[in-house]
């Protein structure tokens, strides 16, 4: 069911549509000892009847695959993805017009026909539908559907309609095969990129087999001569869709920890794209295998910015704007990591805007205000708390007096429960089991405090002995304990009473750590963050007791840690990564590098990583990096 084999194309234009498998079938022959047999077909009900029985794998767009096996309740599962010769796994759609035609975006084809793909065709139809629905037209398009891939482009030809849309690979194979004159058509605008070519397994596949096919295609990046025949760059990768995510702030759970840390960086990391960007280096990216979040601001500070980048290669694939103009300390710009879920993305700006969009299109499910809608006030650093998932509520902390805390319905925005309380402070929530309850952990202005995420209520409220702090840091729970670190009452682990309480009395200290702005990460037992031009190692298994530390104007600023695979990654405002061994017993960095140069980062945006990838946002730009040689 690939479209670019060449059972199924043609050999029109050399290098594009003339994809192998028969190498790939004889490879896993040799390396499984079973039999592969190739059926080519561009649909699984002309497959089924040839084959007469379920296949055990099928390779081909995820869209296609997907619609055909529900429509014949044929369960099917993606084992590995297909990158073209570019590296990409995702297709695009392209919308066609004449070269004559007097459009020059989008907006452009507002009340005019335009040719989608067929409704099994991703990139063609259901992305271009989202790229129209973004690009705002004055007046809806006059949609109609192919009922094959190129009808739409024979459709354009005849002037039937002002627009076509076709696979973005489609174009040349047409001017090859003399389907289309050369330069009788152009490229007006791309869809939104898809999933695109993946081997999945069925029901029928016995899981042995299926893990050791997956371990084989995902082992070809080095076998030349099967790149060759797959017209691929990489060969087969794990699914995108399996491939782990950062999320939400600080990454899963959100303890700042990445499991694909290196033992060591590369003497320089290796840029694999940028994006530019117009606003300060505030808040850090939320990222998926496929997609990345990046909050930004307009030049003129007047309006917010949200951009959702094609992770392949930094391409805007939508973003969200809306007014949003006030002054305040450290830029109006937005503080809060989106925060990304089952499909919705939830964007919160320095100002209370809070919007929750679809992932795949940017378009808005619902809104809200924390000061319209609840009465709040503006905090002097801006509302800078990124909302918790906990089950199916978005728990919000819009410090408004009849709603300190509030739980909403994260599908619909509806509201399920509000406390009373405090202010807002500018950390951000967890949630836990501690004490033998769980239970919504945080800060606000006043104090620490635990609340039911049931009902609301606030079981506990605890103000430290040396009262309130700024409260910028984010609780650690560890090991049924709390790690709090904060700049007036230092470093302290709290364990909890029976009734799920904290113990006000703190199990262990440490006096010298005291962060305004540097959430602490655990690796191996030792804790790790910076402190007013210092940073620490503290030993969790000795008390809390200072291991070392280091001195240095980088750190003086604010800084962030992750933490991983023995190692601690800290990224400072003024631009030095650094990567620690935890274990040592002195600050002794493994590498120091600097990835935007000697000019100043500026930047207080946290990192992302996803897999090998890292994500920085230094100044005026956001970059994706490589953690790993080539």
């Amino acid at each position: 069911m690939d479209p670019l084999a060449l059972p199924l194309s043609c050999s029109c234009v050399d290098g594009v549509g003339q994809r192998r498998y028969d190498p790939l079938a004889a490879h896993l022959e040799q390396a499984t000892g079973r039999r592969f047999k190739l059926t080519f077909e561009e649909s699984l009900d002309l497959a089924l009847r040839r084959l007469r029985s379920k296949p055990d794998f099928i390779i081909g767009k995820d869209a296609m695959v997907r619609f055909d096996a529900k429509r014949l309740e044929l369960t099917v599962t993606p084992l590995a993805d297909l990158t073209d010769r570019a590296g990409r796994t995702t297709q695009r759609g392209v919308f066609l017009v004449r070269t004559g035609d007097p459009a020059k975006r989008l907006a452009d084809l507002s009340g005019r026909a335009v040719m989608l793909g067929p409704a099994e065709e991703a990139e063609t139809h259901q992305a271009a539908k989202a790229a129209l629905q973004q690009a705002r037209l004055a007046k809806p398009a006059k949609l109609d559907s192919a009922g094959a891939i190129d009808s739409g482009v024979l459709a354009l030809g005849d002037g039937e309609v002002a627009a076509a849309v076709v696979p973005d690979y489609l174009p040349p194979l047409l001017v090859g095969c003399g389907k289309v004159e050369p330069g009788a058509v152009r490229v007006l605008a791309k869809t939104p990129p898809v999933p695109g070519v993946r081997l999945f397994r069925t029901g029928a596949t016995d899981d042995t087999l299926a893990k050791r096919v997956a371990a084989e295609v995902t082992a070809l990046a080095k076998r030349n001569e099967l790149l060759a025949a797959l017209e691929s760059a990489n060969g087969f990768i794990k699914p995108l869709g399996q491939a782990a995510a950062w999320a939400d702030w600080r990454g899963p759970g959100r303890l700042g920890q990445a499991s694909s840390l290196p033992k060591k960086l590369p003497d320089a990391l290796r840029k694999i794209w940028s994006a530019k960007l117009t606003g300060p280096a505030v808040a850090g990216p939320a990222a998926t295998a496929t997609r990345v979040i990046i909050p930004d601001k307009n030049s003129d500070a007047t309006r917010d910015i949200f951009r959702c980048l094609d992770a392949a290669d930094g391409s805007e694939v939508w973003h969200l704007d809306y007014a949003a103009a006030g002054d305040m300390d450290y830029s109006n710009s937005p503080r809060a990591t989106p925060v990304i879920h089952d499909g919705l993305v939830y964007l919160h700006g320095a100002l209370g805007d809070l919007h929750c969009v679809r992932l795949d299109t940017g378009a808005v499910v619902w809104r809200t205000n924390y000061y319209r809608d609840y009465g709040a006030k503006l905090l002097t650093w801006g509302s800078s708390s990124p909302p918790l998932i906990v089950d199916d509520k978005l728990i919000i902390n819009p410090g408004a007096p009849a709603a300190s805390v509030v739980a909403l319905d994260r599908k619909t925005g509806r509201l399920i429960w509000k406390t009373p309380g405090h202010a807002a402070a500018y950390s951000a929530f967890v949630v836990g089991e501690l004490g033998g309850r769980r239970q919504i952990l945080g800060y606000d202005s006043a104090s620490l405090g635990g609340w039911d995420p049931a009902t609301g209520q606030r079981l506990w409220e605890f103000v430290p002995r040396e009262g309130a702090d700024f409260n910028v840091t984010t609780p650690l729970i560890h090991v049924g304990q709390l790690l709090l670190a904060t700049e007036n009452n230092a470093t302290r682990l709290h364990g909890f009473l029976p009734d799920g309480k904290i113990n006000p009395k703190p199990a262990l200290a440490n006096a010298s750590l005291a962060p305004d702005s540097c959430s602490p990460v655990i690796v191996g037992g030792r804790l790790f963050a910076t402190a007013y031009g210092e940073m620490y190692c503290l030993d969790l298994k000795d008390g809390l007791k200072t291991v070392w530390v280091a001195e240095d104007d980088m750190f003086f600023d604010h800084s962030n840690v992750i933490g991983g695979n023995s190692r601690v990654l800290a990224w400072t405002n003024s631009g030095d990564l650094l990567l620690l061994d935890a274990a040592a017993d002195a600050f002794e960095p493994l590498s120091r590098l600097r990835p935007f140069g000697e000019a100043s980062a500026d930047s207080m945006s946290h990192p992302a990583i996803v897999g090998n990838r890292l994500y920085l946002r230094g100044p005026n730009e956001f970059a994706c990096f490589a953690l790993e040689e080539k």
